[in-house]
């Protein structure tokens, strides 16, 4: 009697204190399911790598990008026309007017109050326009920046005064009149503006000092063309209207003020006369629509799981008890998969963690048909309860306990992944399967042992007895017609018309045709290649938005119908900068970057070069800074301490700007630069361009220089995945054959037997993936753990069937008999395990995450074509195994 054998007599002998060391420690581990919550977010699909490292080290250390929400103006007609320009101006005074988003704005010289809409750009234009037709000629002067009125004494001798165009202004400068400025009484004069006409107006406009041409078009749907002549209507559909808001919230206020935004924008919409519509997009908005989607569909789908699993072991077992003991014991594993998921800092509020409740079900349902069919199978040969478990614990028991065991090195072999969500994945399934494994082999068989003494104590039947139905028409049944075909072989026995009957059993009769069999394999198999072959690996964090769901609405509208980016590259710059000719080159990076295809010029980009540059002009820098400054950009003989003396001035007097691109003791800097990348092929030319403007900085003496970058990061994770799937089924195939060769060795079998039973999962993986190429399922962050799911369930299926083969050859003289007798008594078992998990990573496949649901369709695939492969191919290469390895022997 094996290990597993001695461990149920030991249960069946003690059960009840088994029963109740599972129950303190499930009582224990229950709690801590109710404290996570789920969390969406992309940075746990960033590799572990070093841009990626690069990437959050400049997030943490230099500040983000900051929090950005986009306002889309939906219009049935034009969003260019007077009403609608005139309501993004009331939704900006409204937001402007709201004390608690006024508060937390952040005012730029980009967005001197906060907003920004296409309404303010093309009213600040005609303000310059109309200001220069009116005051042309020698006193012309108007302000350089477009953003920042710098209104100016039209007298040389006088200072410039600030000041910024309010709401009002905007509305007189768009309806037309009369534009009175008092905040600067006689310096301006009233200016007169024509009410705007889209179609009369922009081309003007467009022509003018500021720059509108090159940022408008940014703001507005794809569906205006600036190339096109603008006197046809200047039409646009939908405009975006930014709302910067500052940095440093915490993840409550933030969300507390996208919901005022959202709100503003309803009432602002509401009061409008037009048909216009806002939809709000912020960050804390959406993750909280994608958490309440995931919590809220994982409620409905686990219910539907468990109620699916209950009708189908009620259809299999046909026993009450035995349905409601597994179902318990399934419960207790999410319970304390989870609860130690906890304990182990795992983060299990990632949507791609709902599915592992699903694969406990799954694989531990799969345990509990084998061994409840295998324990009813002893008790009906006449064993008593305890001999029956054991029995069915060394056979059927330890069985489970190999596909435990390679299982779970499948999934612990995504400890290799450079991504930290998929390791925590391979981890918590581990821990799943390990924790059904021990509830399986010690719940049910405690508690069986005890409701079967019990009933046989009284008499009670325990197992009963199948009565034949059989009608004796040999020459009519299908079993006999079949044999009548292709004639009855040497090895007929009564097992083999039980496997033609229950059809099951067909794959240990056509193994007696091994050639047929791996022709037809083999073609399946090239085809599916093919298309396995052509798969890519896809990520989007888009890709995990609710479908159905207004949100994943509002962000495919910004993300397909706009050509605005939020896109920023990085280059990191580490070491001595107090060198002269390193700040000095950063001027060339700059401009060496900026020339590339997928640069936007319509935004700034930050950089302390750029910093000095705007203090110099402004007079920010006494004499000894400008001085020292001069020297460096004119290469006049700097020394590292004009350096020191210009970031000085830079961190006394710019602090907030310096801080988001130099470090403060001077070792570390950081560009900036604005990009626009939508496909796979922009996003590595562009990284390209700024390795290319980054290798100005080869010849200086420094750490290390680094270009990174959301897009970049996210072309990393395509990568990650690439060679994660090759790696985990590298590392899985070989452990998993080397646990099985060295088990059959010591078992006597010998080492081929474990390529035998590992083999057939070769032809699974590679229908999976040339399944998902011709149904389109793309291979992401959650579909990529496939592989380690078709060799957990995969290798399961063949060690039941190995096993109890290799347990009806120590019996039956032939081995051709044999396999039927293994077909036709594990094929049922395999089939209601195939089914329930199918059911189960089918019902997943209704998820309204898009990934989710894909890794559902994939799972039920893979399994389906395991369960094909176990009974109908599996048979072939025991039998030839069989015959070569004995040849000589029997």
């Amino acid at each position: 009697m094996n290990i597993i054998g001695k461990y149920e007599n030991i249960v069946a002998k003690y059960p009840k204190i088994f029963l109740l060391v599972l129950v303190v420690i499930t009582l224990f581990l229950a709690p801590n399911v109710a404290e996570f919550e789920f969390d969406a977010g992309d940075e746990d699909f960033q590799p572990d790598t070093e841009i990626a490292e690069a990437n959050r080290m400049i997030r943490e250390e230099y500040g983000e990008e900051g929090v950005q929400v986009n306002i889309i103006s939906d219009a049935p007609d034009n969003v260019l026309s007077l009403d609608n320009l005139l309501m993004q101006v009331d939704l900006e005074e409204n937001l402007t007017g709201n004390d608690m988003v006024e508060e937390r704005l952040r005012k730029t010289s980009e967005a001197p109050t906060g907003v920004s809409s296409p309404a303010r750009l093309i009213a600040q234009a005609r303000f310059i326009r109309v200001a220069n037709e009116t005051f042309g000629g020698e006193n012309e002067r108007m302000p350089e920046d477009p953003y920042l009125m710098q209104e100016q004494d039209f007298d040389p001798d006088e200072l410039a005064q600030q000041f910024t165009l309010k709401t009002d202004h905007l509305r007189k400068i768009l309806e037309g009149g009369v534009l009175e400025l008092e905040e600067i009484p006689d310096q301006l004069p009233p200016l007169e503006f024509d009410e705007f006409d889209a179609e009369e107006d922009l081309d003007d406009l467009y022509e003018g000092e500021f720059p509108l041409k090159d940022i408008l078009p940014f703001l507005l749907s794809d569906d205006y063309d600036e190339e096109e002549d603008y006197g046809e209507g200047n039409f646009a559909s939908k405009s975006i209207t930014s709302v910067f808001i500052v940095e440093g919230l915490e993840d409550d206020e933030l969300l507390d003020t996208e919901k005022e935004i959202q709100s503003i924008a309803e009432y602002v919409e509401e009061g409008s006369d037009t048909r216009t519509r806002f939809r709000v997009i912020g960050d804390a908005l959406i993750d909280e629509e994608v958490n309440e989607a995931s919590s809220g569909n994982i409620g409905i789908l686990m219910p539907l799981a468990f109620v699916f699993v209950i009708v189908v072991l009620g259809i299999i077992y046909r026993n009450f008890t035995d349905t409601i003991l597994n179902l318990i014991a399934l419960i207790m594993a999410v319970i304390w998969t989870y609860g130690i998921g906890v304990l182990a800092g795992i983060n299990l509020g990632n949507p791609m963690m709902t599915t592992v409740p699903i694969l406990i079900i799954g694989l531990g349902i799969d345990y509990g048909i084998h061994f409840t069919s295998r324990y009813k199978e002893e008790i009906g040969k006449g064993k008593e309860v305890r001999d029956a478990m054991s029995k069915t614990g060394a056979t059927v028991g330890f069985a489970i306990l190999l596909t435990t065991v390679t299982t779970v090195v499948g999934f612990l072999s995504n400890l290799g992944s450079n991504i930290s969500i998929i390791r925590e994945f391979g981890v918590l399934c581990a821990i799943g399967i390990v924790s059904a494994f021990i509830l399986m082999l010690t719940f049910f068989p405690a508690t069986k042992t005890l409701i079967d003494s019990w009933r046989k104590k009284r008499g009670k039947e325990l197992v009963k007895k199948k009565t034949s139905k059989r009608k004796k028409k040999d020459k009519k049944s299908f079993g006999q017609k079949f044999w009548n075909k292709i004639g009855e072989p040497e090895t007929f026995c009564e097992a083999d018309r039980d496997c033609v009957n229950n059809g099951l059993g067909l794959g240990a009769i056509a193994a007696r045709t091994p050639v047929v069999v791996v022709v037809i394999v083999l073609l399946i198999t090239s085809v599916a290649a093919y298309g396995g072959l052509q798969i890519e690996a896809e990520y989007s964090f888009t890709d995990f938005l609710p479908e159905g769901e207004e949100v994943t609405e509002n962000i495919n509208m910004f993300v397909d119908e706009f050509d605005f980016s939020e896109e920023t590259v990085y280059i990191l710059v580490e070491g001595d900068l107090t060198q002269p000719e390193v700040l000095r080159n950063v001027r060339e990076a700059r401009e060496e970057a900026m020339r590339s295809d997928f640069a936007v010029p319509a935004r700034s980009t930050e950089s302390v070069y750029d910093i000095g540059e705007e203090m110099n002009a402004d007079g920010t820098f006494n004499d000894t800074e400008s001085e020292s400054w001069r020297k460096i950009v004119e290469d006049d003989d700097p020394t590292p301490e004009d350096v020191e003396i210009v970031y000085n001035a830079m961190m006394n007097k710019r602090r907030e700007d310096t801080e988001r691109v130099l470090k403060e003791d001077y070792t570390g800097m950081i560009l900036r630069i604005p990009v626009d990348t939508q496909e796979e092929e922009k996003v590595e030319q562009t990284q390209e361009d700024m390795e290319e403007a980054a290798q100005v900085f080869d010849d200086d003496d420094l750490d290390r220089v680094i270009v990174t970058g959301g897009p970049i990061v996210s072309q990393s994770v395509f990568e990650s995945i690439n060679e994660g799937q090759i790696q985990t089924l590298a590392i899985t195939f070989i452990l998993a054959l080397l646990i099985l060769a060295g088990l059959y060795v010591y078992l006597g079998k010998g080492p081929l037997l474990g390529a035998v039973t590992l083999l057939p999962l070769v032809f699974v993986i590679t229908w999976t993936f040339g399944a998902m190429y011709f149904f389109g399922i793309p291979l992401n962050p959650v579909t990529v753990t496939i592989a380690a799911i078709i060799v957990g369930i995969g290798i399961d299926f063949s060690i039941h069937l190995t096993q109890r083969f290799n347990e009806d050859t120590e019996e039956i003289p032939h081995p051709e008999c044999a396999l039927c007798v293994s077909a036709s008594h594990t094929g049922s078992a395999l089939f209601g395990s195939a089914a329930t998990t199918i059911g189960g990573f089918g019902i997943l496949s209704f998820a309204v995450i898009p990934p989710l649901a894909q890794f559902g369709q994939v799972s039920a695939l893979s399994i389906f074509f395991a369960f094909i492969v176990a009974v109908f191919v599996s048979p072939t290469f025991l039998l030839v195994w069989y015959k070569f390895k004995y040849k000589n022997k029997k």
